[in-house]
């Protein structure tokens, strides 16, 4: 529980078309901490068959992040053209993969077939993602895990038997490889239905390793996760959340990663191992910020010590609180001055 979070900056399509701007991401990821970025890898014509572009083009059908949208440039973008400005071929893929390992930073893409699976890792992708559109297709998940990669599956859309059934393909040998990734495919989800808490029931239920791959608004939902022993965490990631495109308005900026990225660093420290034990410095205050009694009054030598003859004050060097029924009654052996801290070797 006490290790940092893997975290991903999700660039996906938010390069808006643009591999400088792509490049300038990948060194803002760089800069705040995150350990790698990651891509989608599909062409125009692998995403969405013509039909239900049409449909989300005439308004028939609507998904909450994908919308027209209009440009300086080219003006009013349906669709379809927003995908063939979005698509990151392969060549795109090398140049920016060598630009992220020139940076240091790890890298991948997000593959929907085998082909584009063998081609991330023949040009050298650190990681392996699947997405939550994939949940079902077992056949690509077997695969992709096969490759040996650390793989992080998207739960969202997931049911339970679903991810029971990806989770019984994976050979014992790579289990130690494949990260579980809460997710809520909504951009942004409602807070009542992130449900962090399902985090907790697939390390229970399953006995895996686990993560969060983030739709929220801002940087909190992300750090609670971190909380509950997120190992990885995914977060989409702009320059500016008002450019136009599908996930600006769901990711984070520069400013808030960073604290993302921080803020994981500082609560996975502060977990600790969940065992009880006082500090070093803790046992060297206790004595002075703990409270013993004192006399209430000066008390002469063989005076009966009773209630009104003492009061607790600090420091703690004393006779302690919970050793009150061993005090009262007792004698003193010596004159006790009025606030001294009364000590066993002043009794009778």
């Amino acid at each position: 529980m006490n290790k940092k979070p893997y975290i991903i900056a999700e660039i996906g399509a938010n390069f808006n078309g643009d591999l400088e701007l792509a490049k300038h991401l990948i060194d803002k990821a760089k800069e705040v901490g995150c350990d790698a970025v990651k891509f989608q890898l599909w062409q125009k014509d692998e995403l969405i068959n013509n039909d239900l572009i049409k449909d989300l083009d005439s308004g028939k059908v609507r998904i909450e992040n994908i919308d027209k949208w209009e440009t300086k440039e080219f003006g009013l973008l349906n669709l379809k053209q927003q995908i063939e400005r979005y698509v990151l071929t392969y060549d795109q893929h090398k140049e920016l993969f060598k630009y992220a390992k020139e940076k240091q930073i790890d890298i991948s893409s997000t593959p929907i077939n085998k082909f584009g699976a063998d081609f991330l890792v023949d040009i050298g992708a650190d990681f392996m993602k699947i997405s939550s559109m994939d949940i079902n297709n077992l056949e690509l998940i077997e695969y992709v895990v096969n490759k040996g990669l650390p793989t992080y599956i998207s739960l969202g859309l997931a049911t339970i038997s679903e991810i029971e059934s990806v989770i019984m393909i994976i050979p014992e040998r790579y289990k130690e490889n494949v990260y579980f990734l809460h997710c809520v495919s909504l951009y942004p989800p409602e807070d009542e239905i992130i449900n962090l808490n399902f985090i907790n029931t697939i390390r229970n239920t399953f006995n895996v390793k686990v993560g969060y791959s983030d739709h929220s608004i801002g940087y909190e939902i992300p750090l609670a996760a971190v909380a509950l022993g997120a190992e990885v965490i995914e977060k989409h990631f702009t320059l500016d959340k008002d450019m136009p495109g599908w996930d600006h308005k769901v990711s984070a900026n520069p400013e808030e990663m960073e604290i993302i990225c921080k803020g994981s660093i500082r609560i996975t420290t502060s977990l600790g191992n969940g065992v009880k034990k006082l500090s070093y410095e803790e046992n060297l205050k206790k004595d002075k910020f703990r409270r013993s009694f004192v006399a209430f009054r000066s008390l002469p030598k063989g005076h009966e010590i009773c209630e009104d003859d003492i009061m607790l004050k600090r420091p703690g060097t004393g006779i302690s609180p919970d050793e009150k029924k061993y005090l009262i009654g007792r004698k003193t052996n010596n004159y006790i001055e009025m606030d001294k801290v009364i000590n066993w070797t002043d009794l009778v």
